[in-house]
């Protein structure tokens, strides 16, 4: 649960970017916007990256979203098993908002909560 709660505080910094339109590089070639993520790979990558990725018989079944839905749901991000557990430990609710005072992803509840009241969330 740790390693999927920094990966989601990381995912969330990515989402903030490309919701400011700040460049997400390519994790591939470094040289190039990244239009796709993913989710299997758990990879950015630019238009000609992901030529090559879906031209790979491996990679059929890999689930590619475009960057653009990062702003939307960060939990898309995650691969599929994982998006669907992405659940508060202290109210067993999903976790949709960022709490940027304390840096960690949260569910709505906490956000009401005298942990997290009156903070600044994304």
């Amino acid at each position: 649960t740790a390693f999927l709660i920094n990966s989601l505080v990381q995912l969330q910094a990515i989402r903030k970017k490309a919701s400011e339109n700040l460049k997400v590089s390519c994790d591939n070639c470094h040289k190039n916007s990244a239009t796709g993520y993913c989710k299997k790979c758990t990879q950015f990558s630019c238009p000609e990256c992901l030529e090559t990725h879906n031209k790979w018989k491996a990679f059929s079944t890999h689930d590619v979203i475009n960057v653009q839905d990062v702003t939307v749901n960060t939990s898309k991000l995650l691969p599929l098993n994982e998006e669907r557990n992405t659940k508060c430990n202290d109210h067993n609710e999903p976790i949709k908002v960022y709490c940027e005072t304390c840096r960690q992803l949260i569910c709505r509840d906490c956000t009401v909560s005298k942990r997290h009241r009156n903070h600044d969330y994304s």
